[in-house]
């Protein structure tokens, strides 16, 4: 049977011929009206792009100075601080880019921790990174260990230029480094305790500090650093209120010269300090009277006899409740002088 194909008859395809014509036209017209609206876009887009931003118009030199404003303790080396990284001024745009990465004193200060999570091969090429980016620098650099039995020893290469060196770590991983480092000036040893009795000093009574360190002037050290520094010469503390006085002796053999004070030198309420030492080559005192506690004389002299040492001079600071005259009556060997007190 043949296929056939009906046509329909004109009359019905009029309104569709005219609809479509509608269309036609609408089409056109939104054409047009879209042509009109990129032009204006492209001439709105001109003006955005020749706009120049007042701190892009900067010298790179002006814009490097603000940046370094930016760090904690500018223009000395830095302290760490996630929160002000120079990495965030790399992600603003490729203008800052460019010049954080070519301002070498914005890489002074970073932070390295190791544990098992965080592999140490790792964290050294961080480190050879951001040696690379602080140029000549020193820099002030964050140790943390934060595992018993993670290996790390840093290498000359890396120790050369370091300034300000905190570290909190286990008695195992000491000393970091054999290397010498000629820069140092700060050290904030932190030896971490983790499950060891607070009465146990002999897990410390092998640490040692490795490498030459011949401009270092300022160290901090907590009670369990502090036993492994047995050939310290020269001491300053600085008590703080809150802390414990009662891990036991502390004896540094070499010890000639010890300043004992707090930051106001009017005493903070600690007591008991004085006694956990035990220096028997102790040739000069400089003390907060306070820190004698109650009894200025009998504390002496019980501090005198417990370390066996020949004091030659003794300044007390401070508040003062005896008077010199009376230090000299009961120490006649001894010569007394009154500190400042500021």
């Amino acid at each position: 049977m043949p296929f056939v194909v009906e046509s329909l008859p004109p009359c019905t395809l009029e309104p569709d011929r005219i609809r479509a014509a509608k269309l036609d036209a609408e089409i056109l017209d939104l054409k047009r009206s879209l042509s009109t609206l990129q032009a204006q876009r492209e001439l709105v887009q001109e003006r955005i792009d020749s706009y120049k931003y007042p701190v892009l118009t900067l010298p790179n030199e002006i814009v490097a100075e603000i940046f370094g404003h930016c760090l904690p303790n500018y223009p000395e080396c830095p302290f760490v601080d996630a929160d002000v990284s120079p990495i965030n001024l790399t992600q603003i745009c490729r203008d800052w880019r460019d010049i954080a990465l070519a301002t070498p004193t914005l890489w002074r200060a970073m932070q390295l921790y190791l544990n098992l999570d965080y592999p140490v091969a790792r964290q050294l090429r961080d480190l050879e990174v951001w040696l690379s980016r602080s140029g000549c620098c020193p820099m002030s650099v964050d140790i943390v260990i934060d595992a018993r039995h993670v290996e790390c020893n840093f290498s000359s290469a890396h120790c050369v230029r370091w300034e300000v060196l905190t570290v909190f770590l286990p008695p195992s991983c000491l000393p970091i480094t054999a290397a010498a480092m000629p820069l140092l000036r700060q050290l904030d040893l932190t030896i971490l305790q983790y499950n060891l009795p607070v009465y146990d000093h002999t897990a410390f009574s092998n640490l040692t500090l490795a490498g030459e360190m011949p401009l270092l002037r300022s160290v901090i050290l907590n009670a369990f650093a502090a036993d492994s520094t047995s050939n310290l010469v020269s001491c300053k503390l600085v008590l703080l209120p809150g802390g414990d006085s009662t891990l036991g002796n502390t004896t540094l053999p070499c010890l000639k010269s010890l300043v004992l004070t707090d930051t106001e030198r009017f005493g903070n309420g600690v007591t008991g300090y004085l006694e956990m030492l035990i220096v028997p080559a102790l040739r000069e005192l400089d003390i907060v009277e306070v820190f004698l506690e109650y009894t200025p004389i009998h504390s002496l002299a019980s501090f005198i006899s417990k370390c066996g040492c020949q004091l030659q001079k003794v300044t007390i600071g401070g508040l003062r409740n005896v008077s010199s005259d009376a230090y000299r009556t009961a120490f006649p060997s001894i010569e007394f002088a009154s500190g400042k007190y500021d």
